[in-house]
């Protein structure tokens, strides 16, 4: 069996190469992937995923995976070897041995009926279905069913002596047949669905005839095929059709006239054809029916060359398909499938080039292309498609006039002119040219050169001093200089300036405040049409409308946000092409169209130059290569992705966790950088998931959810959301209704619970208020006392102690010189008495409840500051910063404490000292009290601070008392020393 199915399976094989290039954009699967057998047969599409018939069953591919069927799914044989040509409601298989079958898309299942497996039918290798009707045939043989009726018929088909296709039901009904050859003359039975009529051709028989149920009719497009030998036949997607016989192909219009021939090598016919949008005609050709060919004809001037040795395949190929997308389809035997996407690049990388990383490109003439990688430039011959060595050395940049025949090149070193005249000039750019000269970018500088009497370039003017933008760079990352205006950007700003004739440029605005901080620009570009000039940047693209240079300002381009953009270009049409970090994109009216990237068939994310030629083809150079694509119409988005939900409602209950929707997604063009989305509400926001045949959601509480499922790639928009229902059953804790009881339950528990409590508390607020009022009584009464208290002290005690220094003082005057001893006696009751006084005076002045204020407290000890240092050589500084707490009132006895620390501490600094300067300060930042006096004395050695001096001892006995307060000394030597004491407002703190 497998020998005939070899045999057999030749004549339909189909293969395709591309026209130009040097490699095509090329996807490979094999078993590996999940191809059911790599042996495989004929294609089909059907509802967005190509389905592909292999030695082991048939397996179908959404572009990522392949599910396949076998004898266990329904099939009656693994071999299957077609499917129908025409769309339809169902898919019909062929088999090998194994009759008809037919595809129920409903139950995902494979079935066949018994009036489908009929005799010939067991051995049908192609078929087509037109209303109710089925034509299977194979070879020279075919057979017909009627499903309506259920009825089946084999047909006889055969050429008369008349060279005239004949055909009977019965095969002793067959006169005079013509013994086939395929080797010489004849070619195997084919059919054809055309203008909704069904066609049949071939053996030896001349012209196509329609067919109509189990007869023959009148002949088809006699005029033009009536002598011919067809031996394949299709339709196009103008609406006409190709026609292949021995030799030649032809191109028919609707009506059934010839518009084209193309010559196939001789003496082969034509079995399989197909015409790609471009009007390639894709072709299988073969000299006999063991071998086969095939062949890719350009219709400008009808050469043609072989798909084979372009994608080398280990294995002969078995068909060819082309879908509707242009993608052509390869199956091999035994090498697995081949798919070849972008049929119109042509692919110029490392292979053909010593460095795939390319600098620049232009058209050199009208027949050559120049490009250059970074060790080379390189010409194309764009008619004979060769390339050829420029230059031994890399061309930074490439200038050459559509106008006349001026050409600029420059290295990385100099910079040169296409009749070799030379210009002194390194590491640069070459920005433009006007009526002042030639136009370089160096560094931080333009310089503009002007040929000399003797042909040589001299440099005639400098520019310096560019806006640097917020980006402290002044480097010149592009100048564009056109006529009398000349825009340069720097690392951070776009700038305008006016060009005069005596060398002035005049700067018209700048922009430069959008950019971030680390944000640079790459490229500009000027749409002069429109008065639009557009900005690459390793942020993304800007444009800015300077037909009103006042008012204009830069805009971002959302679509191209966060993005690197490396270079701009605008094409005949008007459309902007950006090459950036993540490929390439195109932008119609400022609007992102079309983007592509590695999976669109880039060699690499990454584009570096783009130009568009003469002809019309875009060259667009990465970091790994050149391509160049046709570009002859406005560009276009691919197809979205199809996906689908497999159900319209799921089920599902909350103790699953993991909720598991299966889906159904194809996506058979750039699927690698497909993205899917999901929403659970139409005012949800989208969220994105990886695609494995189902979505995943996890954690939803029950009810009912309206999902939403969309996707798109690289060079699609994002497809119609498709709708579905999901209901999450769960326990009755989890329902809306038994939390919303809970919650009023609990609500209503807490407002009484609350109510017992607001009770307690107001009966404690209540008996809370009476204490308050007790306290703030008894407070009052205290202060008064103390004030009493005060008032009694000063008036009694400090009368007595003035009245017993006045009275020892007339004592001392009475026996001045008369008792020396009881003299010393009165002068010692008359100091003490003094000192006592003092003393008295501060006890008696802090017991008075006014005298706890913090502004009070520090007026006390300035005062007497002032008074201590007066007759002292030394400067008295005070400073006050409270913040409004002057009126903070402190606790009762700090007001004395902290009179004596400080009193202690000026005393010390007249004793020991020896200070110029003493600053005392009392301030308040962040709920902290500094109280502090500083000098500039001599300060006090750290053996000192050890000792503990009485003065030192004192201070810190009384910051003791204090308790909520703490005292540093600071103090280096030669440097004063400085008496701190801190304390917070809350003093319980």
């Amino acid at each position: 069996m497998i020998h005939f199915t070899r045999v057999f399976i030749l004549l339909f094989v189909i293969s395709i190469t591309p026209l130009y290039g040097q490699k095509m954009f090329m996807h490979h699967w094999t078993k590996k992937d999940g191809l059911a057998h790599n042996y495989a047969f004929m294609m089909k599409e059907y509802k967005g995923k190509l389905w592909i018939g292999t030695d082991d069953g048939v397996s179908v591919f959404d572009g990522k995976s392949f599910k396949s069927y076998g004898i266990k799914d329904g099939l009656k044989s693994p071999y299957v070897i077609g499917f129908t040509e025409n769309y339809s409601d169902s898919l019909y298989l062929f088999t090998w041995r194994g009759g008809i079958h037919v595809y129920d898309e409903t139950a995902d299942s494979i079935k066949t009926y018994p009036y489908l497996r009929k005799g010939k039918a067991q051995r049908l290798h192609r078929g087509l279905r037109i209303k109710n009707e089925i034509y299977g045939w194979q070879w020279s043989g075919a057979y017909y069913f009627n499903e309506e009726k259920r009825t089946s018929a084999s047909l006889f088909l055969y050429t008369s002596v008349d060279s005239t296709l004949q055909l009977t039901t019965k095969k002793e009904g067959i006169k005079s047949p013509i013994n086939l050859n395929f080797y010489k003359k004849s070619v195997p039975l084919g059919f054809a669905r055309y203008q909704n009529k069904m066609l049949t051709y071939g053996l030896v028989s001349k012209g196509v005839r329609v067919v109509e149920g189990t007869e023959l009719k009148g002949h088809f497009f006699q005029e033009a095929l009536g002598d011919k030998i067809v031996s394949g036949f299709n339709k196009t997607r103008d609406g006409g059709a190709l026609v292949g016989t021995r030799g030649k192909i032809y191109k028919l219009t609707p009506e059934g006239e010839i518009s084209h021939e193309y010559i196939i090598p001789n003496n082969y016919y034509v079995n399989q054809m197909y015409q790609l949008k471009n009007g390639t005609i894709i072709a299988s050709v073969h000299p006999n029916t063991t071998i086969q060919k095939s062949i890719a004809i350009n219709p400008k001037d009808n050469s043609y060359f072989y798909l084979d040795r372009k994608l080398q395949t280990k294995s002969t190929s078995a068909a060819i398909y082309v879908d509707s997308k242009d993608r052509i389809w390869l199956s091999t035997q035994g090498d697995g499938l081949y798919m070849i996407e972008n049929f119109d690049f042509n692919y110029i990388n490392i292979k053909d080039i010593e460095s795939p990383h390319i600098l620049s490109i232009n058209q050199y003439d009208s027949n050559h292309i120049i490009f250059s990688s970074t060790s080379k430039s390189y010409l194309i011959n764009m008619e004979k498609d060769s390339l050829s060595v420029f230059k031994e050395f890399p061309l930074k940049s490439i200038y050459i006039s559509e106008n006349d025949s001026f050409q600029v090149f420059s290295t990385y070193t100099k910079s040169f002119t296409n009749t070799n005249d030379s210009i002194p000039i390194r590491w640069s750019r070459f920005a433009g040219r006007n009526d002042a000269g030639l136009w370089y970018m160096q560094e931080d500088s333009l310089k503009v050169f002007q040929r000399k009497k003797d042909n040589n370039y001299a440099m005639k003017k400098v520019f310096w001093r560019f806006p640097k933008g917020k980006i402290k760079i002044p480097n010149i990352s592009k100048a564009i200089v056109k006529d009398n205006r000349v825009w340069v950007a720097t690392k951070g700003a776009v700038s305008l300036y006016e060009y005069s004739k005596n060398y002035k440029l005049t700067l018209i605005k700048t922009w430069s405040g959008i950019f971030k901080q680390w944000e640079w620009i790459n490229d500009i570009n000027i749409d002069d049409p429109n008065g639009y000039l557009w900005t690459a940047t390793t942020d993304g693209l800007y444009i800015l409308d300077y037909t009103d240079i006042e008012n204009a300002t830069l805009k971002k381009i959302k679509s191209l946000d966060n993005v690197n953009c490396f270079t701009l270009k605008f094409d005949h049409l008007g459309q902007l092409w950006v090459g950036s970090m993540n490929g390439l994109a195109v932008f119609q009216d400022g609007i992102l169209i079309r983007e592509f990237d590695e999976s669109s068939g880039l060699l690499s994310d990454q584009v570096t130059s783009i130009f568009e030629s003469s002809n019309h083809q875009m060259w667009i150079g990465t970091h790994r290569g050149m391509i160049n694509m046709p570009n002859h119409s406005l560009v276009k988005n691919i197809s979205p992705p199809i996906t689908l939900w497999k159900q319209e409602i799921y089920e599902a209950h909350s103790k699953q966790g993991a909720i598991q929707l299966p889906i159904d997604v194809s996506a058979l063009s750039e699927m690698e950088s497909l993205r899917l989305q999901y929403k659970l509400s139409q005012t949800s926001d989208w969220i994105d998931f990886p695609y494995q045949n189902t979505l995943t959601i996890s954690n939803q509480f029950p009810g009912t959810y309206k999902l939403y499922l969309r996707g798109k790639t690289t060079g699609s928009e994002w497809s119609v959301p498709q709708e579905a229902t999901l209901n999450v059953e769960g326990y009755f804790w989890e329902y809306p209704l038994f939390k919303v009881g809970i919650i009023i339950l609990i609500l209503t528990s807490v407002v009484y619970y609350s109510n017992i409590l607001i009770k307690k508390e107001k009966g404690k607020s209540t008996e809370l208020k009476k204490i308050l009022k007790q306290k703030t009584a008894a407070q009052d009464k205290l202060t008064r006392v103390r004030k009493e208290i005060a008032q009694d002290f000063h008036d009694e005690m400090g009368n007595k102690l003035a009245s017993i220094t006045v009275l020892a003082d007339l004592a001392a005057m009475k026996i001045k010189g008369k008792d020396e001893d009881t003299e010393k006696i009165l002068s010692r009751i008359e100091t003490q008495s003094k000192q006592l006084y003092t003393g008295t005076r501060d006890f008696i002045w802090s017991i008075d409840a006014q005298n706890d204020e913090l502004g009070v407290i520090y007026d006390y000890i300035k005062d007497f500051g002032e008074e201590f240092f007066d007759d002292l050589e030394i400067r008295y500084h005070t400073h006050k910063e409270l913040a409004g707490y002057d009126h903070l009132s402190l606790p009762q006895s700090w007001s004395l404490q902290l009179v004596f620390i400080f009193k202690e501490a000026m005393t010390n600094i007249a004793k020991y000292a020896h200070a110029t300067h003493v600053y005392l300060s009392l301030s308040i930042k962040n709920s902290m009290v500094t109280f502090s006096i500083k000098d500039n004395g001599v300060g006090i050695s750290d053996e000192q601070i050890v000792k503990n001096g009485n003065g030192l001892k004192n201070m810190k006995a009384r910051i003791n008392k204090l308790g909520a307060a703490t005292l540093n000394i600071e103090s280096n030597a030669g440097k004063g020393t400085a008496i701190i004491v801190q304390f917070k407002i809350n003093f319980e703190e």
